[in-house]
């Protein structure tokens, strides 16, 4: 990267008036520069709003949990000064239409009259996406046809802390692309350990944004969803996905270039970090420039209510460790159940399942092999030559914990 990718960050009142908010976006953004560049030549722009699920709560006035319709509405104003093009707006939502969020938040309103077409997407055919380059997890993703000739990616956060993830800021938003009948609701064949934080890399490599904007009016602490409000009154700006994620977890007062069994990564890896060493940005401060208001931090410091232990520790390495069961036992697998999901524990193949919808709660899962640490992993049966999955990175995490399988 030639330059230093740019991070505005500006005051916002969360009481203040919509157009208020619209006005200090659009600042941030004019001060991060750019945006003309951008958006030129563009032919068909997506933007990714959180909004997961119907966790529609206000405090000030203001969305807690997802990206508030004022900020939503802010960015479309902004894109719309340089770009006449398509511009589609949508969420692969757990449980529900994107329809239902987008109205409960009051979308339908904000955006009437900017030609912003709404997609589900959770629906329509599904189109494999390859990963470019080396993959972090999986060499290919399935995403919904409408996101076929997307050429620009704009994603709008909520800031928030997040459970298995530490935050959810830009990066993570983008995982709510991912359909959920393809992947399970929500999403569990993906969001497992060793897979969420890799998964997440490899989806910004698909679709990298190009904008990335995140409402911090009011934040959340402590969880994704039921959370705990903060008002922080920022809006934050940023034209590399990474570089302004560092930026806004610095500014919740953890730090970005911590890794797992480190608040707030207690679940798994840092995907910032993953992220960074994948060339999809920097985490570094002094590889970032940031613009705009002085605020060394937001006056609150964001946890995760969660604990490390050696417990959970132990079923993080032991998913890893159940990957050779798989290997073991793959060609009778293949023979009979090709296509399907195959349940592992405790060096046992414990069921054969059609979906992974159809995955008991982990708690079960353990009882039933007697280990409450015991590592499950839920593995796509597929023959060898057509396995997409990065193998060799269970083999990894197995090895550092003293294990020696074989991957091949």
């Amino acid at each position: 990267m030639d330059q230093k990718p740019v991070v505005s960050v500006v005051r916002c009142d969360a009481q203040a008036s919509d157009a208020v908010v619209e006005e200090r976006l659009i600042a941030a953004a004019e001060l991060m520069g750019g945006i003309a560049d951008i958006f030129r030549g563009r032919k068909k722009v997506y933007i990714k709003p959180n909004l997961g699920i119907d966790d529609v709560r206000l405090h000030a006035g203001r969305q807690v949990a997802l990206v508030d319709a004022s900020v939503v509405r802010a960015t479309v104003s902004l894109i719309r000064r340089y770009y006449a093009g398509e511009i589609i707006l949508g969420d692969a939502s757990t449980g529900m239409p994107c329809r239902r969020v987008f109205e409960a938040v009051g979308l339908d309103r904000a955006l009437a009259g900017f030609d912003v077409r709404l997609v589900e997407l959770n629906e329509g055919k599904w189109v494999d996406f390859p990963v470019p380059g080396r993959p972090a997890m999986l060499a290919r993703y399935a995403f919904s046809e409408h996101l076929l000739g997307v050429d620009a990616v704009v994603s709008i956060a909520k800031l928030k802390s997040h459970l298995s993830t530490g935050a959810t800021v830009c990066l993570k938003n983008l995982f709510g692309m991912t359909p959920c009948p393809v992947y399970g609701t929500p999403r569990r064949y993906l969001h497992a350990p060793i897979r969420l934080p890799r998964v997440l890399v490899d989806v910004a490599a698909i679709f990298p944004p190009v904008l990335n904007i995140v409402d911090g009016l009011v934040a959340q602490d402590g969880r994704e969803w039921g959370g705990r409000p903060v008002q922080t009154n920022v809006l934050i700006v940023g034209n590399n996905v990474v570089a302004t994620d560092a930026t806004a977890i610095r500014l919740m007062g953890n730090d970005p270039a911590a890794d797992y069994g480190t608040p707030p990564y207690l679940f798994d890896r840092n995907p910032l970090l993953l992220a960074e060493a994948h060339g999809l940005g920097p985490v570094a401060a002094d590889r970032i420039e940031v613009r705009g208001d002085a605020i060394p931090d937001l006056g609150h410091h964001f946890a995760v209510d969660r604990s490390w232990s050696a417990e959970l520790d132990r079923a993080r390495t032991d998913v890893a460790v159940q990957m050779t069961t798989y290997l073991r036992e793959r060609d009778a697998l293949v023979r009979q159940f090709a296509g399907k999901f195959a349940v592992l524990a405790d060096g046992q193949v414990l069921d054969v399942l059609d979906s992974v919808d159809a995955l008991p709660r982990r708690a079960e899962v353990a009882a039933r092999v007697g280990r409450e640490d015991a590592g499950i992993l839920v593995k796509h049966i597929v023959p060898p030559e057509l396995e997409i999955e990065r193998l060799d990175v269970y083999e990894r995490i197995a090895r550092a914990a003293g294990h020696s399988p074989r991957v091949p």
